[in-house]
């Protein structure tokens, strides 16, 4: 029987053990796909095991022993797959998501992969899962000095928790993006919220 001597790391040995079952499912998923509806579940999974990297990947950085691996990144590309694998959430509320990038625009940055795929995953996945029922999400590319900013902007009512406004949901997208040498900043105004996140660009 395990003992732990730290809550995180009971968690972190949870969430651990919770991998091997996702890559099983992953693993069957791949080999079984045949038709639209088992190739979409397929990406649910898929998404399902990002998540649990990305909550490790987290603990890793929090104790040191997360080196990141800095390279070259399509972030439009990264955002269509990503934004794929939430088709049916999207589907269920019939939200709009509106990318703005001008097609001779360079959507390259150096970073992490990894990182910035989680980081990436955990902000559209908030936009979908706050914003309301036929509402829109947009996504806007800028080119600013030597970086690459995005905001995703989504619909904002005061009385909506936003999970990515809190303190620990700002604290893990923070921390992933000074290990990539990435910026964050939160702009309010009466009616949207956008979450601009920035990478040094190639």
């Amino acid at each position: 029987m395990r003992t732990f001597n730290k809550n995180d790391d009971f968690i972190f040995e949870l969430i651990h053990d919770l991998k091997a079952p996702i890559i099983s499912m992953d693993f069957a998923l791949k080999n079984i796909r045949r038709d639209e509806f088992l190739d979409e579940l397929f990406k649910i999974n898929r998404h399902n095991l990002n998540y649990v990297e990305n909550m490790m990947s987290s603990y890793s950085l929090q104790k040191g022993r997360y080196c990141p691996k800095f390279e070259l990144v399509n972030l439009s590309a990264m955002i269509k797959e990503e934004t794929r694998v939430l088709n049916f959430l999207i589907a269920e509320k019939n939200l709009r998501i509106i990318m703005s990038l001008d097609k001779a625009f360079d959507p390259y940055v150096v970073g992490d992969k990894y990182l910035i795929r989680q980081i990436i995953l955990n902000l559209l996945t908030n936009a979908v899962k706050y914003t309301p029922n036929d509402g829109t999400i947009k996504i806007v590319f800028e080119k600013r000095d030597n970086y690459l900013t995005i905001c995703f902007s989504n619909p904002y009512d005061k009385k909506q928790k936003n999970l990515c406004s809190t303190k620990m949901g700002l604290e893990i997208v923070r921390k992933k993006l000074r290990a990539i040498k990435g910026k964050l900043k939160i702009i309010k105004n009466s009616s949207d919220i956008c979450f601009q996140i920035s990478f040094e660009s190639k």
